[in-house]
């Protein structure tokens, strides 16, 4: 009886380690096309590694994140998540239609710091002088509520246009919740990525007060089998692929990113898993297009990723296109102003992310 515990104990105790062991034995990996972000490695260890309070929270997300089959898991679990009625995993809704939109719950909009925001960019339409107007996008969810699972709650649209046309006193504000509809014919936001499709992109672009709206070119296909952000939260097994389409530009068009080339339309996205890098190759902290029209005026656009499918457009409006994503530029663009005297400013960014964002501060720099 002694041994046979024994043996029951041992067959415990190694089935309990094989994960670990299968961690250990195989290669790690340090990041996830499918979750399109990078994967905690094995933290270092030395002889007061063990001391430190921050260890164990790191071999827990190395643990999570190197467990073998990983990707498997997830979509099995999301499976069984949705049998049970689940409505969200992690961050994303389990939506109707195959749609997976964004966790956006009123809770977490933040009205502080979207009015603080909206501030710093009034501030700097006001310094300009120029004219400006603001895209401000609502989010899946947001825009097209009826896709929501039973339940779900997210921010109000409305009352977040309302107070960005209070604050932003000198830019022209669309209301793109009326131009941001679902129509059996076209599809306005991916089902499986947080962004606007580029049919939901034009329509916005087509809002635009003049001198916006020269753009007559039309859209063609570049892939049909797109897995977006929003679905990588949950890995649905069940999940129907996108397309995304390109508008047309003339050759003539050339782009300029952090002071390196970079082509308008990055087609080696296609063998990527975000093949929503095909927009400028990903996000950069200054982009510069040229040679779309030859009108001798610039445009200075604060932006989200949300415009990187947008950009190509603007360069039948503008000589010059100047893209700044704060996330990413260094450098001060009041300083910037004062050095290209933009004709005119246009900001895009999507409505929550105007109310998490934390780089707008540096708009008083």
């Amino acid at each position: 009886m002694k041994q046979r515990g024994f043996l029951l104990t041992l067959v415990f105790v190694l089935l309990a380690a094989l994960p670990l062991l299968l961690i250990l034995l195989s290669p790690e990996r340090e990041f996830s096309p499918n979750e399109n972000r990078y994967l905690t490695t094995a933290p270092a260890l030395d002889g007061t590694a063990f001391l430190d309070s921050s260890l164990q929270p790191q071999l827990e997300r190395w643990l999570e994140d190197q467990f073998p089959g990983r990707d498997g898991w997830m979509a099995a679990v999301t499976v069984l998540n949705k049998a049970s009625g689940r409505k969200e995993i992690g961050g994303a809704w389990l939506g109707k239609d195959a749609y997976y939109p964004e966790v956006h719950r009123p809770e977490d909009f933040d009205l502080g710091k979207y009015r603080r925001n909206l501030g710093y960019l009034q501030d700097l339409a006001a310094q300009a002088g120029v004219p400006a107007a603001a895209l401000l996008i609502p989010s899946t969810g947001a825009a097209l509520p009826e896709l929501l699972p039973e339940g779900a709650e997210v921010y109000d649209p409305a009352a977040a246009l309302a107070e960005a046309r209070a604050i932003l006193t000198d830019a022209a504000v669309p209301d793109l919740r009326a131009v941001l509809r679902e129509e059996p014919e076209e599809q306005v936001y991916y089902r499986t990525d947080h962004h606007w499709t580029e049919a939901g992109m034009k329509r916005a672009y087509d809002a635009l007060p003049a001198p916006y709206g020269a753009y007559q070119g039309q859209a063609e296909l570049f892939c049909s089998d797109f897995f977006g952000s929003t679905w990588s939260k949950t890995l649905d097994p069940a999940a129907k692929p996108d397309e995304i389409w390109l508008y047309s530009v003339p050759e003539t068009v050339t782009a300029e990113a952090d002071g390196e080339a970079v082509p308008i339309y990055d087609l080696a996205a296609a063998d990527r898993k975000d093949k929503y890098t095909v927009f400028l190759g990903g996000n950069h902290g200054l982009v510069t297009l040229t040679g779309g029209c030859r009108n001798g005026k610039t445009l200075l656009v604060l932006k989200d990723s949300f415009a990187n499918c947008l950009a190509p457009l603007l360069t039948a409006d503008y000589e010059t296109v100047l893209l700044v994503d704060l996330r990413y530029y260094p450098g001060s663009v009041r300083a910037l102003l004062g050095q290209t005297n933009p004709d005119a400013l246009l900001f895009v960014y999507e409505m929550s992310g105007l109310a998490s964002g934390d780089d707008f501060v540096k708009l008083l720099l």
